[in-house]
């Protein structure tokens, strides 16, 4: 990756539990609003932004082009363009990774990356159903599993596959717990030190009102830019005026409402277990039998959205906006696809080799949690303590809303360092299939 993306901002909701605080919000709303307060974050004019690129995972149901929903809910303009990204639980990392390279080339100067999932929002789909039902049962399909937590290849749940690498690798079911409840420790000290105060924007659901978000006012549509060279000076392509009629009008879609409407604030994580211990989750039964993976040392189903603004340095001093760190390169590898505890470090490694440097030359490692014993064989492998990867918990604790948690491993990086004076932070993940990814930031 050519370097010179910095990043301007970064904004994600609290992140919510499945049926919870946020399930009357879609995706796409979730999506708008990371978006919208990310753009407020970084003090830019909103009509500044010209590409938005987003993942989701389930976009099933979700309706068209999701990434241009969240963008024009958000109350970009209908220049803006947008593209929704799918790479299982790396779709809000990969956005991340596109929205630089297409700065870095020269195709744009501000672009929003993020991801976004609402799981409570999940459908249920009936296949066969456009050809009929001659004689029979038919089956709902879980589109929130069949599309994000099961393995194409070997036909079953994810968690059972952690299992069994997790029992190959030598992992224990003590060991996870144990890192799980430290997860849930962090996490919750990282909320009463403040320490999220720079990653969440509280989001006001409104409690009458389904899927509504109360704000101060409705954001208004940003004014369109015509690109100078596709003719902006008139007598082209784009002398177009369309009737009032066939402009999208906010009232319809947007998903913001103001005055007195009753809402619930929502600013923490909901997942967030203060009341967790090692005891408790060592009770837990393993989601196999005879595995060692628990609801307890696995991340919930979860609904969030998390958005970080980029752009070129040269847009940053232009606007006179301070840059809040570098997005410097990116690495991906594949492997078997049972093997996503395997992939996150490899990835890491890569880029380390890449880049000249080593383990411990990095400051701040988050690793996504995608069972504890990901984060744990990661450990091992790159030879780091455990301890030193997810200081503020991982998304055991946080939630894995799966197409935004790519998006926010980035921000907390981001974040971490800025509080921390500098220096280098890597965010990996691991994706279905069997896929690695990693991001090396500088402040």
């Amino acid at each position: 990756m050519k370097s010179g993306t910095v990043v301007l901002s970064t904004a994600r909701t609290p992140f919510g539990r499945l049926g919870g605080a946020l399930s009357s919000l879609v995706a796409t709303s979730l999506g708008g609003d990371a978006i919208r307060n990310a753009i407020a974050r970084a003090g830019i004019d909103p009509a500044d932004v010209e590409h938005v690129i987003m993942g989701q995972v389930i976009q099933a149901g979700a309706g068209q082009a999701p990434a241009r929903q969240a963008a024009f809910k958000a109350g970009l303009a209908k220049t803006t363009t947008a593209e929704t990204v799918n790479k299982v639980c790396a779709s809000g990392m990969l956005a991340v990774v596109y929205a630089a390279r297409t700065i870095a080339d020269g195709d744009h100067d501000v672009v929003v990356a993020g991801g976004m999932e609402s799981m409570s929002n999940a459908p249920y789909l009936l296949p066969g159903a456009r050809g009929g039902y001659r004689y029979g049962n038919a089956t709902l399909v879980d589109a929130m599993i069949n599309d994000g937590l099961w393995d194409y290849y070997f036909d079953e749940a994810m968690a059972a596959q952690g299992a069994r690498v997790a029992a190959e690798l030598g992992v224990t079911r003590a060991v996870q717990d144990e890192f799980a409840f430290r997860s849930h420790q962090r996490a919750h000290d990282a909320h009463e030190a403040g320490n999220f105060a720079a990653e969440i924007a509280p989001i006001n659901v409104a409690t009458k009102a389904k899927g509504k978000i109360v704000v101060d006012a409705v954001p208004v549509p940003a004014r369109e830019r015509i690109p100078v060279l596709a003719g902006a000076g008139g007598g082209s392509v784009w002398d177009h005026v369309p009737p009032q009629n066939m402009i999208a009008d906010p009232t319809r879609y947007s998903p913001y409402v103001t005055g007195d409407v009753p809402y619930a604030r929502v600013d923490r994580d909901e997942p967030v277990r203060t009341d967790a211990s090692f005891e408790t989750m060592s009770k837990l039964k393993p989601i196999d039998a005879g595995g060692t993976i628990t609801a307890g040392n696995a991340p919930g189903v979860n609904d969030g959205a998390a958005a970080l603004v980029l752009s070129s340095a040269a847009y940053a001093r232009s606007v006179g906006a301070e840059p809040l760190g570098e997005i410097v390169d990116h690495a991906g590898v594949a492997w078997d696809p049972p093997y996503l505890a395997l992939v996150p470090a490899m990835a890491a490694q890569k880029l380390l080799d890449r880049q000249g440097l080593k383990a411990s030359d990095i400051h701040v490692w988050e690793i996504n949690e995608a069972f504890a014993a990901v984060a744990l064989t990661a450990a091992t492998r790159l030879g780091l303590d455990p301890n030193v990867i997810n200081v503020q918990g991982g998304a055991v604790a946080l939630g894995h809303p799966i197409g935004a948690s790519g998006a926010r491993i980035v921000a907390a990086v981001v974040q971490q360092l800025r509080r921390r004076g500098g220096g280098y932070g890597i965010a990996a993940i691991c994706s279905g299939g069997g896929q690695g990814d990693a991001v090396l930031v500088k402040v």
